[in-house]
């Protein structure tokens, strides 16, 4: 075991003198000698004193490979030291144990640039690449970007979690961080078989209400459009569709294909150089015919998905396709339902091309555009996103189809759990009308059925038509 090594200073006390303190013993001995006392032995006891608060620790260790690991800390006392020294000896241990060796470059990545490569590999060609760009520069800067990666402890995720929450994140926002995270953690372990523990997982973390079914509450659609034909019409095509097939908002509109943090970070180093050199920038034929080819957005919905003879829209990327198989289809394909038809149909009359996007907004201007309506209605809509839109969309389509299978295919859900449990579950007034339907004679539950499918004078016409129908094969 490695010994704590005195760093403490150096004080010299004489008696009616103020002390002097030194950070080395040779300048404190200096010192005395300047007193009169050249031999400590002829100085008063306790002249010279080294006092113990600063300790210095180190420990270095070697694998079967030659490869070197230095460890080292200062502590306020020696007990701390030698406590930091026991655990340190017990993780190096543990590590060559379990590992083998040890990883030179996990001796001095830091936390910023294991989480920037691992957001290159990890989420590329991803649609959540962009998006998940942002929260690792801010995890960093949180973090501390300086910060060695070996040296985050659980206490740190437990911090971060609590200035997560300080600044306001949803509890959505505040998963979304920690999801980064422990994939991170789980990349270095599996991947790069980094000595580390998954600190990030099992955190405690708020739950999002996302459970919480939105629908209309009095008179909001009718005030919503209201709001939106005066402020947004363009906007009313794209609520429709979104209620009628339960559409994501990304799905309908396209999104900037914004470049990483990376490459503007590179563009603007190599830019910094061109003008110190005073040499301008030349791309290499590859670098140039890879930025043409780079679309200048993703997403959206296009004319050229829309099959109008087998009426069926195809959606090229959807969510979820990350987490699909390899043998399963990205997007998905939906039927083109008679509502659809009439809201698509005038817009692509309307269209010049036949081609192209069918809504030239973007994910940032829907989004405005559907707060500030909400804002300027008569009286003001409160808690409605245009994700609600999609919740009350797959509310309404769960009571035009027979399971939560043939939901899921309809609106892209994932998890068919979920949608049995928010948009299958019967109720007690469910059930007492059930069983309020089954009482009577065949002929009550037939009108009564009649009556709930048709409505009252529906049915009744209905009924007079069999009347006067001599035969079944009378049937039009």
């Amino acid at each position: 075991m490695a010994t704590p090594t005195n760093r403490s200073p150096w004080v010299v006390k004489l008696p009616g003198m103020e002390p002097k303190s030194f950070r080395l013993e040779s300048k404190a001995r200096e010192h005395l000698a300047s007193l009169g006392f050249p031999n400590l032995a002829q100085a008063p006891k306790g002249a010279l004193k080294q006092l113990e608060t600063a300790f210095e620790a180190q420990i270095t260790r070697r694998d079967k490979a030659g490869n070197r690991v230095k460890r080292q800390g200062t502590f306020d006392s020696r007990a701390e030291a030698e406590k930091w020294i026991k655990e340190t000896e017990a993780g190096l241990d543990k590590i060559l144990k379990h590992h083998g060796g040890f990883t030179v470059g996990f001796e001095t990545i830091t936390f910023k640039d294991a989480l920037t490569a691992f957001h290159k590999k990890h989420y590329a060609g991803k649609s959540s690449f962009n998006e998940n760009e942002y929260r690792v520069r801010h995890l960093s800067e949180w973090v501390g970007k300086d910060k060695l990666l070996r040296d985050l402890t659980r206490r740190d995720m437990i911090a971060l979690r609590d200035k997560l929450q300080k600044l306001d994140y949803s509890a959505s926002s505040q998963r979304n961080y920690f999801t980064v995270l422990t994939s991170f953690y789980k990349h270095a372990q599996d991947d790069l078989l980094y000595p580390v523990e998954n600190i990030a997982s099992g955190i405690k973390l708020p739950k999002p209400e996302n459970a919480i079914q939105r629908h209309w509450v009095g008179d909001e659609k009718e005030r919503l459009f209201k709001s939106l034909s005066i402020r947004s019409p363009w906007m009313i095509p794209i609520v429709e569709l979104s209620l009628e097939m339960t559409f994501r908002r990304g799905e309908l509109i396209k999104r900037p294909n914004t470049k990483s943090l990376e490459d503007r970070e590179a563009e603007a180093a190599a830019a910094a150089a061109a003008e110190a050199s005073g040499k301008p920038i030349e791309q290499t034929p590859e670098e140039k015919a890879a930025e043409e080819a780079r679309p200048e957005y993703l997403g959206g919905l296009k004319w050229e998905n829309i099959d109008w003879q087998r009426s069926s829209l195809t959606l090229t990327e959807e969510k979820n396709d990350r987490t699909k198989r390899a043998t399963e289809f990205k997007g998905r394909t939906v039927p083109l339902t008679k509502r659809m038809r009439e809201i698509l149909t005038p817009l692509f009359d309307a269209s010049p091309t036949k081609s192209g996007y069918v809504f030239e907004g973007t994910v940032h201007s829907v989004t405005g555009a559907f707060s500030n309506a909400c804002k300027m209605a008569e009286p003001p809509i409160t808690k409605l996103t245009f994700h609600s839109m999609r919740k009350v969309g797959t509310k309404d389509l769960a009571e035009r189809v027979n399971n939560p299978m043939q939901l899921g295919k309809l609106s892209g859900h994932k998890n068919i759990d979920v949608l049995y449990r928010r948009y299958f579950e019967v109720t007690l007034d469910e059930l007492a009308r059930l069983l309020d339907d089954s009482d009577g004679t065949l002929v009550e539950r037939g009108v009564r059925a009649l009556t709930k499918a048709l409505g009252a004078d529906g049915a009744k016409k209905f009924l007079d038509g069999v009347r006067t129908m001599e035969k079944p094969s009378d049937a039009p």
